[in-house]
């Protein structure tokens, strides 16, 4: 099996649609699937960009499916940590400073209607 190494997405889904499209994925049943390779996503999925929902909607099905295969990256880990509440020390994992809200706004602005959903893809990061 060949393998296309994709990292750093950060929430930017028409580059990544596109970048899939010229390794000659095709989306069928809306999951982009390769016949003779896998993706690897190096994580980062999220923060940055504008299209956190519609890169987490391209890239979670291929992954359930087994089209790809994906580690876990640092700003994930950081979301995971952000929405984890330390019952012990009464503090957040990752503290809620200026700095790291700034950092990972655009996520948490995807998900501010649907706090349901949020959690569900924090739980979907940690699997």
């Amino acid at each position: 099996m060949a393998y296309d190494i994709i990292g750093d997405i950060h929430g930017c889904s028409r580059t990544l649609m596109s970048l899939l499209d010229r390794l000659g994925y095709e989306r069928k049943s809306g999951i982009y699937r390769h016949p003779a390779r896998k993706v690897i996503f190096l994580g980062d999925f999220i923060d940055r960009g504008p299209a956190q929902r519609e890169v987490l909607g391209i890239v979670r099905p291929m992954i359930d499916s087994g089209s790809a295969l994906a580690v876990m990256g640092n700003h994930e880990f950081n979301a995971i940590a952000y929405a984890t509440f330390n019952d012990q020390t009464h503090e957040y994992l990752r503290p809620h400073s200026e700095k790291n809200l700034r950092q990972h706004q655009a996520f948490l602005d995807a998900y501010a209607d649907n706090a349901g959903e949020y959690a569900e893809v924090i739980e979907w990061f940690g699997e």
